[in-house]
């Protein structure tokens, strides 16, 4: 029996328990959130024990495994508890707002010997997993371009609308399509970027950015380029990102839908790729498939290192006004 906690009785962590409760073998012991009405309100949903503090949780639960759900102005040291005690973890993006706290949970990750997973579901998609498997067979050609692109229009909670809080949007949201560029073309080394407020400049309590456009160099000679914006249409989040190699073409609708576009010799051809698989549940599988031993661990905490520097180098680069930042 894999015993689980669930950190933040939020949104992800409500998802994420309902995945691992409908496992077998899986058991979901505590749920913790400084919200003691949440934590108990999701508590009773799943019939385990609810905590306020995650110190007394840890004094009293007996784990293998935890979700930190919560978001990213609050992570303050939570994963390297868990990690010192030998307890696995499931963390959601981003791991962190500061890169020098982020480094330190990537020891405390090594030094404690843990399995650890960010929670960058898009890697689990169909269409995602079918082109990395060409592009390892050698069918699709050196890399050469990828265009993303993240698209919504919310306000959505006052923390998010907080740069102090949540970063920014690229690194609350738009994170997922630069880690999904260094999923599929390695790492960056060079980023150059723009941010502005455009569009929410009137409203209250609204500090981050809008709109961004960056564009990369990765170490692999390929080149991208990823925009965002929050003024799209509204109640809409949208993805698109394409990826080109030398004799291949894919044209992303979403990581499990896409249209692959074969080169060869002057001529195309083209095929659909529709998976409509849970993504969610697909990773949370695969985080308790590693926590058995039965699975390599996917994306762990040093590749969520890895995303947030690229993000990182994209919002250094805005503050410098588009100057070149080189990793």
């Amino acid at each position: 029996m894999v015993r689980v906690a669930i950190l933040g009785a939020g949104g992800m962590g409500r998802i994420h328990s309902g995945n691992l409760s409908s496992m077998d073998g899986v058991e979901v012991v505590a749920v913790c959130d400084v919200s003691a009405a949440a934590a108990e309100s999701l508590a009773g949903r799943l019939g385990c024990a609810a905590y306020a503090s995650m110190d007394e949780m840890l004094g009293e639960a007996r784990l293998d495994a935890a979700y930190i759900c919560i978001p990213p102005y609050a992570h303050g040291g939570q994963f390297e508890a868990f990690a010192r005690r030998g307890i696995h973890v499931f963390i959601e993006k981003p791991i962190n707002i500061s890169l020098k706290r982020a480094g330190a949970m990537v020891e405390a990750a090594a030094e404690g010997g843990i399995v650890s997973q960010v929670g960058y579901h898009f890697r689990f998609g169909a269409a995602v997993r079918e082109l990395r498997r060409r592009v390892a067979a050698g069918s699709a050609g050196r890399p050469v371009l990828f265009a993303g692109s993240f698209q919504c229009n919310s306000l959505h909670s006052p923390w998010w609308r907080d740069r102090s809080k949540c970063g920014s949007q690229i690194l609350e949201q738009v994170i997922h399509t630069y880690d999904i560029a260094m999923h599929l073309f390695g790492r960056p080394s060079e980023v150059t970027a723009f941010m502005a407020n455009v569009g929410h400049a009137d409203v209250e309590g609204y500090t981050l950015e809008d709109v961004s456009a960056a564009s990369v160099r990765f170490a692999c000679g390929a080149l991208g380029s990823i925009s965002a914006t929050n003024c799209a249409v509204p109640m809409r989040w949208d993805n698109p990102f394409t990826a080109v190699y030398e004799r291949l073409t894919v044209r992303f609708k979403g990581p499990g839908e896409a249209t692959f576009v074969t080169t060869e010799g002057g001529t195309a051809s083209s095929e659909e790729l529709v998976d409509g698989q849970d993504l969610y549940k697909a990773e949370d599988a695969h985080f308790i498939s590693s926590v058995r031993g039965g699975a390599d661990p996917a994306c762990d905490v040093g590749e969520g290192y890895a995303s947030l520097a690229f993000v990182d180098a994209a919002m250094r680069s805005a503050r410098g006004g588009g100057a070149i930042v080189r990793l």
